[in-house]
């Protein structure tokens, strides 16, 4: 996210008119950018020149990916933009104070509402980041990655609800977005909404198959109570990444499949690689009490 926020403030007009075909190239390019896959996104904006050769919004992004990804490059913002300039000074110097107060001196500037949302949120201030995010939608409500990021804050913040309505608008811009889609599946999960939880994550494993995707599908099924199919999925993960949330779940579905044993042998693994849960303390003692009571 913050890298393609790097490119969105290099180059603030990522909107492209194309055909269908282009926009659905144009759709993948930019979520490559997203996890800073500049190579591939290139391939898919090359993808559209070979359509529409004489576009001159993606041979201008291509030539932005470049300069975003060359270290010596200076932000577009910060060179026109006195107030940005200001705050990024103030940030490098570490003075948070007066870099909130350079970003809040235009009021009706977009950039400088958008990155002091941003720094809201970094801050953990759910309430200020959510008002700058407003106005930037206010101000450009056709800039998508701003609803993205009022999605996250509302997450962190709780509020599910307006989580998934903006998470909706941010994928009726950006169909493939298989983080927009992941988070929804988390935000549906909170809310006990299994099913739609369920089919949102189908949704971003279908774009992109990664591990901390097929965690939240694993968790979703374990709440869905496909216990086994659950803890298949998570033996499989657990090959690859070994952490207390894996062991955890695995530990859960054991213990509701009664298999004490092996719930008993997760439920230790997670509370030696974190001892946050507390609630996995109360449930290793009631397994151990099982165990004795079998002996």
């Amino acid at each position: 996210m913050k890298r393609f926020i790097l490119l969105c403030l290099i180059f603030p007009c990522l909107f492209v008119s194309a055909g269908e075909v282009s926009e659905d190239y144009l759709d993948i390019a930019s979520s490559y950018c997203t996890y800073g896959q500049y190579k591939e996104a290139m391939e898919y904006l090359d993808k559209i020149l070979k359509i529409e050769p004489d576009n001159s919004d993606v041979k201008e992004l291509k030539s932005t990916i470049l300069r975003v990804t060359n270290p010596n490059s200076k932000s577009y913002l910060t060179t026109v933009n006195k107030n940005i300039r200001e705050a990024s000074i103030y940030k490098n110097q570490g003075n948070e104070k007066k870099e909130i107060s350079a970003l809040a001196t235009d009021s009706n500037d977009f950039w400088s509402n958008f990155l002091l949302a941003e720094l809201y949120k970094d801050n953990e201030d759910y309430t200020n980041s959510i008002i700058h995010f407003k106005k930037c939608i206010d101000m450009k409500p056709a800039y998508s990655q701003s609803y993205l990021a009022i999605a996250q804050v509302y997450y962190n913040n709780g509020d599910y609800d307006n989580a998934i309505v903006n998470l909706n608008k941010y994928l009726s811009y950006n169909k493939n977005s298989s983080f927009a889609y992941a988070l929804k599946a988390q935000a549906n999960l909170k809310l006990n909404k299994i099913l739609d939880a369920e089919n949102d994550i189908k949704k971003a494993i279908e774009v992109e198959e990664n591990v901390s995707y097929l965690l939240i599908e694993a968790k979703i099924l374990y709440m869905k109570g496909d216990y086994s199919t659950a803890k298949d999925k998570l033996q499989t993960i657990s090959q690859n990444i070994q952490t207390s949330e894996v062991y955890k779940y695995a530990g859960l579905c054991d213990y509701a499949l009664n298999n004490y044993a092996d719930a008993l042998l997760n439920i230790d693994k997670a509370l030696i690689l974190s001892d946050e849960d507390k609630s996995l303390d109360l449930k290793y003692n009631e397994i151990k009490a099982i165990l004795d009571k079998e002996q």
